[in-house]
């Protein structure tokens, strides 16, 4: 079997020498480029695939485009290859020799469309992709059909085995080693990639030709028309070319409808999130007109979405301050213009005014964004009004804290002192800093008297509040306790509060 595949020279055998056409060798260069270029995309379409059945589709899509783009390169360079003879094709044993080169160009964008590749990878994936392509070639060459047997030199043979591995490794190197050396342009680097790569296929297969052996010895010297194989190679271009344009069309439309459907479930989470924010959003343009306008700000201004839209926000303003937007609009503009810093999380404390013309007090977070090339300003407003009561009563708390004649004793939930009042510190004797973390049955004397603390506690809890009468540590005068627990929303204990001041007992007078 071996005699019938490769050639020895003999005694009186002449070989028929044939020559290539300059113009076909170019046209199947332009193929292998082109394909490879499609590859390279298909193996970036793979890469940022969100879905595993994406990835699946680039990689056996790419395989198809490619697979059949190297058939084609290899079936018009050897068209290009002029013997003085006419030569035909088995039909079947061409359209059979396509599968090795889509189960290489498999291998290959498999390989591709990660984002690393180890040297051993790389090895096996150069071996397994340069056999493919050879098992192609060969397989291709054997649907010949001629007058004069053709062989194989042994030594081309092994050196077309081995340059085809070698430059399928280079192929499957060239993108990451290009991605990793100093060329900044994407296009360039994705250029010359694709300039590599097929260069690479192209080259085993010109080297392969080497090998060819056609003896002269039955030759019919029929020259094939050179009409018919321009004609067919330019077939074979154009229908290649079709067919992995429309792979690469359906493969970047599915990926513009996947892209299309996470922008459009973006924008969906998004709404859902500034629709649902508990703080009032309002965006507006350069111009200074409302944008977005979610119901938190309807909430705090009175005013719909519907009534704000498109309306300059100056309407959600005091008029004292309303005249002043546009001057702080204009001048910020001019500074963006002029390249100063843009604004970022800027956070102030401002006045708002609601439908009904009453002022609100908002916490106002205001930072700037591009949209399509265009800035917009975005507010985060939180309503300060519940916030400013809270302040008012803890303000008048702490001033009854602070100046009630009674001593007050601020206790945690493990009864030590958190803090007391000045009127306490003149009946302790204790300062502040001094008082605090201290055990508040500490303060008292209670020889022989645990238990009855013990008692006190247990009252505390079961009815929630217990006065009585409790002799001070400090110059052991008598005062009245008054203690009671604070619970919170759900009903757990939190802290207590004691109320103490000094009992004064009235002396008994008798008039006679």
């Amino acid at each position: 079997m071996l005699e019938n595949f490769f050639w020895s020279s003999s005694p009186g055998v002449q070989l028929q020498h044939g020559e290539h056409d300059p113009f076909l060798v170019l046209l199947s260069l332009a193929v292998c480029w082109i394909a490879s270029s499609q590859a390279l995309r298909h193996a970036a379409f793979a890469r940022l695939a969100t879905k595993p059945q994406l990835r699946c589709w680039s990689i056996a899509g790419g395989s198809l485009a490619l697979g059949i783009g190297i058939w084609a390169m290899h079936f018009i360079g050897m068209l290009a290859y002029s013997l003085h003879e006419t030569v035909q094709y088995d039909l079947l044993r061409t359209v059979i020799s396509i599968l090795p080169g889509i189960a290489a160009s498999a291998v290959a964008l498999t390989l591709l469309s990660r984002n690393e590749i180890s040297p051993k990878q790389l090895m096996i994936g150069g071996l397994i992709v340069g056999v493919g392509i050879a098992t192609m070639h060969y397989s291709g060459m054997a649907a010949m059909r001629m007058s004069s047997p053709h062989k194989y030199s042994p030594f081309w043979f092994a050196v077309s085995l081995i340059v085809g591995v070698a430059l399928a490794t280079l192929a499957l190197w060239v993108r990451f080693g290009l991605n990793r050396s100093s060329i900044k342009h994407d296009t360039l680097r994705k250029t010359l990639a694709a300039l590599i790569m097929g260069g690479a296929i192209a080259g085993m297969h010109y080297i392969a030709m080497l090998a060819l052996r056609v003896t002269a010895d039955h030759s019919s010297h029929g020259i094939a028309a050179s009409n018919d194989k321009l004609i067919l190679a330019l077939t074979i271009a154009l229908i290649t070319l079709a067919i992995g344009g429309l792979i690469a069309q359906a493969n970047g439309l599915i990926h513009y409808r996947t892209r299309w459907q996470k922008v459009d479930m973006n924008e969906a989470r998004l709404s859902a999130l500034v629709n649902m924010a508990a703080d009032g959003i309002i965006c507006i343009d350069n111009r200074g007109l409302v944008t977005d306008y979610n119901p938190a700000a309807e909430a705090i201004f009175g005013w719909t979405a519907e009534e704000v839209l498109g309306q300059n926000v100056k309407m959600l303003m005091p008029s004292a301050l309303s005249g002043q937007h546009d001057h702080y609009l204009d001048r910020h503009e001019t500074g963006q213009r002029n390249a100063q810093p843009p604004l970022k999380n800027k956070i102030s404390e401002v006045l708002g005014q609601n439908k009904q013309g009453a002022l609100v007090p908002l916490r106002l977070a205001l930072s700037q964004a591009e949209a399509r090339g265009q800035r917009i300003y975005v507010g985060l407003l939180t309503d300060l009004t519940d916030r400013k009561k809270t302040e008012h009563q803890l303000h008048i708390a702490a001033t009854v804290f602070d100046h009630s004649y009674e001593g007050m004793v601020v206790l945690d939930a493990n009864r030590k002192v958190v803090d007391i009042n000045p009127a306490f510190e003149r009946m302790s004797g204790l300062s502040r800093k001094i008082a605090k973390n201290k055990e508040f049955i500490s303060l008292f004397i209670h020889d022989d008297e645990d238990s009855r603390w013990h008692e006190i506690w247990t009252q505390i809890g079961r009815n929630g509040h217990w006065q009585g009468a409790c002799t001070m540590r400090h110059d052991a005068h008598t005062h009245q306790i008054s203690l009671t627990a604070v619970r919170d929303e759900q009903q757990r204990l939190h802290h207590y509060i004691a109320v103490c001041y000094q009992r004064i007992d009235i002396p008994l007078t008798v008039s006679i």
